[in-house]
């Protein structure tokens, strides 16, 4: 691809340009495309550098080349449409990427299945500079899910947390992978008070890692593995293993040593979860524990 203002500097105090970041994404291409392909795509632009003005775009660019990049429209909420790009080869992510995008993001459900998500997503927000809480709210979200039959993978978020991911078979409507998904970390919480919440609001979470479930919503999106995050050092969301959780850092994985992971494949091995049965059993064990949920409105306010 050519690459249009290759050398314009894109993460200023480590001089790394557009070029690098465009040739980033064509080294993790094929790696990024079974988490994007075939799923509506929003992305974070940065048209000069991350120190400058960037935003969110959800709508396909109108140049985008339709030979090169879908387009997939849904009716907004309060009127109107919105017609997300879609991208099902490798060139379609340089092709952003050469736009200024530097993160990608997606929903956990396909287009073709919209209504059943394949995927559900925790994402354990630290209070700052709290990285041994945060591994140890991981250990601790895992050992619960482990409960419930739900095998995780853990990814680095490049910024200050994890997201543990499980991969499903589409069998379940979103509003029943999001009663496991919230119901889980409502168990969890609450067995850990001191150490995670469910607090919304930050003021509310003290030092306490936020267990973020509302990734299994819809239009709800995620950072998409192999990304690359806004911050100085260009951090990667990147898979790891569990047994690495202690090694590798939020932020540790950059667009400079991102290379040594080349043969790396922690999530190989993963299958999808059937959560069939999984809904009722965590709804059950809410009402033993006398665990009441905030109606959904409320906890968002």
């Amino acid at each position: 691809m050519e690459v249009s203002n290759a050398d314009r500097v894109v993460f200023p105090k480590d001089g790394i340009t557009k070029g690098d970041v465009v040739a980033y994404y064509e080294q993790v291409a094929e790696r990024m495309l079974p988490f994007i392909e075939g799923r509506p795509l929003s992305v974070e632009r940065f048209p000069r550098g991350i120190g400058g003005q960037g935003f969110m775009q959800k709508n396909v660019p109108d140049h985008a080349p339709e030979d090169l990049i879908g387009r997939y429209t849904v009716p907004k909420e309060d009127g109107g449409t919105t017609t997300y790009p879609t991208v099902s080869t490798a060139e379609g992510i340089t092709f952003f990427a050469n736009l200024g995008v530097i993160t990608f993001h997606v929903p956990p459900a396909r287009i073709d299945d919209e209504m059943h998500p394949d995927w559900a997503i925790w994402d354990l927000d630290p209070p700052p500079g709290s990285l041994d809480l945060v591994r140890l709210a991981a250990r601790e979200m895992r050992t619960v899910l482990d409960g419930y039959g739900i095998p995780t993978l853990l990814l680095t978020s490049g910024s200050k947390g994890y997201h543990l991911r499980a991969p499903l078979a589409p069998s379940l409507d979103f509003e029943s992978v999001a009663i496991v998904a919230r119901g889980t970390a409502a168990i969890a919480s609450a067995a850990n008070e001191e150490l995670m919440t469910l607090a919304f609001r930050k003021a509310d979470r003290g030092d306490r890692v936020f267990i973020d479930w509302m990734r299994n919503t819809p239009r709800s999106t995620s950072v998409v593995p192999w990304s690359l995050r806004p911050k100085e050092g260009a951090p990667v969301a990147t898979p790891i293993s569990w047994t690495e959780l202690d090694r590798v850092s939020p932020d540790q994985v950059r667009m400079d040593n991102v290379a040594q992971r080349s043969r790396k494949r922690p999530w190989a091995k993963a299958r999808p979860v059937d959560l069939s049965g999984v809904v009722e059993k965590v709804e059950a064990d809410l009402a033993t524990s006398g665990i009441v949920l905030e109606p959904f409105d409320r906890f968002r306010s």
